[in-house]
């Protein structure tokens, strides 16, 4: 999970939520362990996933819609300080270390945790920011969440006194790699580096 800011005043029971969020955690592990146990041994990921829509500035997209392409899927918000925009950065310079041909088969997606605060128009603004290869997409609560679970991704919202903003988001700071044919290849990790991610995307580019 990334977390913001631990310096500042909450306004939540620290115990209660730490509590919370380990819960939550094992529910996930749960879940990962049995779709591992289940899934082809080559890949412990087969299961997890499957396509979803949501609202980008110049209307629906669907993961469907980059059949063919290798797609890296990032969960986030625009509000972010730090952990968002160093994943979506190296998004960003996996996709320019590219050739144009591998680059046209190279898709970036950056789903909002936080569809209050971030529009369609914000989302595909933020990760246009970024690259003009990242699209960014929103939608309302309900359609949010549905998605992040598809993807075992946990975000809670965590309110802070005194801050401009009001509040901030814990999200889980991963980037879901998927293949051509749709399927999560793997769960990139935010420290990976620039080369490791790039790496994995070629071995994954058709043909």
């Amino acid at each position: 999970l990334c977390i913001h800011d631990p310096t500042m005043k909450r306004t939540f029971e620290p115990v209660s939520v730490l509590v919370m969020l380990a819960l939550t955690a094992i529910a996930v592990g749960a879940g990962l362990w049995w779709h591992q146990r289940s899934a082809d041994a080559d890949n412990p990921y087969a299961h997890l996933g499957g396509d979803f829509t949501l609202a980008s500035a110049s209307g629906p997209v669907s993961l469907s819609d980059f059949q063919g392409q290798v797609v890296m899927l990032y969960f986030g918000f625009t509000s972010c300080p730090d952990v968002c925009p160093t994943d979506l950065a190296r998004m960003s310079a996996v996709i320019s270390g590219l050739t144009t041909a591998e680059a046209a088969q190279v898709a970036g997606v950056f789903v909002t945790v936080d569809p209050e605060r971030d529009t369609p128009e914000r989302a595909s603004e933020y990760a246009r920011f970024f690259s003009p290869y990242i699209i960014g997409l929103s939608g309302t609560p309900q359609e949010i969440e549905a998605v992040a679970r598809q993807y075992y991704v946990i975000y809670n919202r965590i309110k802070y006194a005194g801050s401009a903003l009001g509040y901030t988001i814990d999200h889980t700071a991963t980037t879901y790699l998927i293949d051509a044919r749709g399927v999560i290849r793997d769960r990139l990790q935010h420290d990976a580096s620039v080369d490791e991610v790039r790496r994995a995307v070629r071995n994954l580019i058709p043909g």
